[in-house]
């Protein structure tokens, strides 16, 4: 089972009141639903990919309004396509939409958001909840980048969830594609806000863990690629001071000051080391302990010598 399957099992275990059920009822219907007319009466139709959700939307007509709905297994197609699970409502249909407000006396389709229904906060919390468990996803922490989504049809069903999530710091974008607006989250602590704020809980921990390690591995790798390039500047500095070093001894005819001859040996004998570790051999070598900033003065000094040497013999200008 994948993550986003897992993330929306459990929120479809999670117990609230009546007026949350309501409100995760109408957030199921309003952003995947169709809606026919049958003698008379409406009849409300819901597909899902998930059997768990299918279970929590009979549930809520059960518990709500004391319906038993028909549920249609349509199976795979293709070896790689999902069996899906039609849950259809006929009886109390038309009572239900306007019970909700998702229609009106005339039988219209109301447009605007029922705001009466998400006057708590904990309703508010379970339209985010019916949302996401209808028509979102969640990638595996474990498996790929960051990402958490939610299709909404309209604009304005988008912002109301934005509206809500803006309210407990959670932050979405969203964006518009061929099947919808995409309300989407891509930071991992604001997808690890939006796991307890929804009520998944045990799928939370396992979210955070994953990120503790990868967050943990990235680090790790940024270190190891930090110790690489650490390396390479040491060698390529070694490099230099060992050519100067070589062009000072077959050119220079006078005489070096022993803070000179000392950091020249030092290299000479240890080609690879960084000055940190040649300031801590010196002390061994010469019983005398020579910093790094010493040693580095000492081969900007040769340096300099040697930039003499080649302006008096012409080579540079």
């Amino acid at each position: 089972m994948s993550f986003s399957s897992e993330v929306k099992n459990e929120l479809s275990k999670v117990n609230v009141d009546l007026c949350c059920m309501k409100a995760e009822l109408y957030s199921i219907i309003r952003f995947r639903s169709s809606l026919m007319i049958s003698k008379g009466n409406f009849k409300i139709e819901i597909i899902t990919t998930l059997n768990a959700t299918a279970r929590r939307i009979v549930f809520l007509f059960k518990k709500i309004y004391e319906v038993n709905s028909e549920i249609l297994v349509y199976q795979k197609e293709k070896l790689d396509s999902k069996a899906r699970y039609a849950i259809i409502t006929q009886d109390k249909g038309t009572y239900i939409l306007k019970d909700l407000g998702i229609i009106d006396e005339n039988y219209n389709i109301i447009d605007s958001i029922n705001y009466q229904l998400f006057e708590k906060e904990c309703c508010q919390i379970s339209a985010i909840r019916g949302a996401f468990l209808i028509q979102g996803s969640i990638n595996d922490p474990s498996k790929s980048s960051y990402h958490l989504e939610i299709v909404a049809s309209s604009l304005d069903d988008a912002n109301f969830l934005c509206e809500i999530l803006n309210r407990v710091n959670i932050v979405p974008k969203i964006i518009k594609r061929p099947k919808g607006y995409i309300l989407y989250i891509k930071k991992s602590e604001q997808i690890g806000d939006f796991l307890r704020f929804t009520g998944a809980i045990n799928s939370l921990f396992y979210f955070e863990d994953q990120r503790i390690k990868r967050d943990y591995n990235n680090y790790a790798n940024k270190l190891s690629n930090c110790d690489i390039a650490n390396q390479e500047k040491t060698l390529k500095a070694s490099a230099k001071q060992l050519e100067e070093i070589e062009y000072l001894q077959k050119y220079y005819t006078g005489d070096l000051d022993d803070r000179l001859i000392n950091a020249i040996n030092l290299r000479l004998k240890n080609p690879e080391d960084s000055l940190s570790e040649l300031s801590i051999k010196s002390d061994e070598e010469y019983g005398r302990y020579i910093s790094k900033s010493g040693l580095s003065h000492c081969f900007k000094d040769i340096s300099i010598k040697v930039q003499q040497i080649k302006k008096n013999r012409g080579e540079i200008d």
